[in-house]
């Protein structure tokens, strides 16, 4: 098959392309004790969409090996937040951690007691972390892909550098692991 600008051209008319810039966050169902997630939604700044392998389970009929399909691997996803004056998104982060690894972070207490408990899982998950993609078009408000974490909480809150020679906005990196994730938005029309 011969190269065609007007397919490629006619492809690109017919169906746009994606821009990485016209998305939000929305966090749903988190523990009722870390509040309101309206402003934090509004300060995700970059968000990778999850990716997902299959990992491969050896097959021996007759002859050689070979692989078959196994269980799903799902791999955890980074955003990043713009940071207040006072840090709140940090510290919202570090609330939700402190629901899992316990509260010594902000308690002190001299003689050994219940500030290094583990939480349980159903009281620290969020029911669901939404990555909604937007067309970019005018007057579509609702977005045309969606991508639900499902069972989702924060793995890792990442360091922040300062320094005099850069005068920059303070962003926070957070990686996230959840179970699965729900995918919705694409029709084959």
């Amino acid at each position: 098959m011969a190269f065609n600008i007007n397919e490629i051209t006619a492809t690109i008319s017919k169906s746009g392309v994606a821009r990485a810039d016209f998305f939000d966050v929305v966090f749903s169902g988190l523990p009722e004790s870390l509040g309101s997630t309206r402003e934090l939604s509004l300060r995700a700044e970059s968000v990778t969409l999850p990716q997902r392998s299959v990992q491969p389970l050896d097959y021996k009929d007759y002859g050689v090996p070979f692989k078959i399909g196994g269980l799903a691997n799902y791999v955890e996803i980074d955003m990043t937040f713009l940071l207040s004056e006072d840090l709140r998104e940090r510290e919202f982060f570090m609330k939700w951690q402190d629901l899992i690894v316990g509260d010594h972070r902000t308690r002190i207490q001299l003689s050994r007691g219940s500030q290094f408990d583990i939480g349980y899982f159903n009281t620290y998950k969020c029911d669901g972390i939404v990555i909604n993609h937007y067309s970019g078009k005018k007057n579509e408000d609702s977005p045309n892909h969606k991508i639900k974490l499902i069972d989702a909480y924060p793995l890792q809150i990442a360091t922040i550098s300062r320094s005099w020679a850069q005068p920059e906005f303070m962003r926070q990196q957070v990686t996230f692991t959840y179970r699965y994730f729900t995918e919705f938005g694409y029709t084959d029309e």
